[in-house]
């Protein structure tokens, strides 16, 4: 079964099929998953028995994280997360906050990572109202796309730095030789270009 769907398809799928005994929705822009990532799905996996995650087109993400952003297209993002055991669907969504979506699914737990409080997730008052559950799980420590987005920044900056000096090409093979080669160039020009020292009485 293709695991990312339209909302209309998900709900379609359920009208035939029935719908899971009791639905968890979470949702965020999941640019650059990591295992922080990956534990938190498997935590709000184990509160129900169905798991929707709802993830940002590519337009969303980019007025909610940056111009640079996202690193990674709509689709693989979704493909990466449809990929995940505790994943059972995977909705794509234009808005800025998934509220439309889950008035449409009308899911059982809503859950969200530690960095919001209830009152800030969208979609609490509804979920509430109709006798579900807000859930806000703590965050896994030492994970963050922002972080693992500085630190690719870093290394491509760094990179393209020696491809403009002629060190290596930009992603091409060679690089950490040819980088190296630089290095021992500069250190050598260095060398040469500092004031030499008189000679004391005795020096060869």
């Amino acid at each position: 079964m293709n695991r990312v769907l339209s909302a209309e398809e998900l709900l379609a799928l359920w009208g035939a099929g029935g719908r899971p005994p009791k639905v968890v929705f979470t949702n965020g822009c999941f640019d650059l998953l990591h295992p922080g990532h990956v534990r938190y799905l498997a935590a709000a996996r184990e509160l129900g028995d169905f798991l929707v995650v709802g993830v940002n087109d590519d337009a969303s993400a980019r007025r909610l994280k940056g111009p640079a952003r996202p690193f990674l297209a709509l689709a693989v993002r979704a493909e990466l997360l449809a990929a995940l055991k505790p994943v059972d669907c995977v909705v794509p969504f234009a808005e800025d906050t998934p509220l439309e979506l889950i008035e449409k699914l009308r899911p059982d737990v809503l859950v969200k990572g530690g960095d919001y409080s209830p009152d800030q997730i969208a979609g609490a008052d509804e979920v509430a109202f109709r006798g579900g559950r807000v859930v806000v799980l703590p965050l896994v420590e030492d994970y963050s796309s922002t972080a693992l987005a500085l630190a690719v920044a870093d290394c491509v900056g760094a990179e393209r730095g020696l491809a403009e000096h002629g060190a290596c090409e930009p992603y091409g093979p060679g690089r950490g030789e040819k980088a190296s080669e630089l290095k021992a160039a500069r250190d050598e020009k260095i060398r040469r270009q500092a004031p030499s020292r008189p000679r004391k009485k005795g020096e060869e």
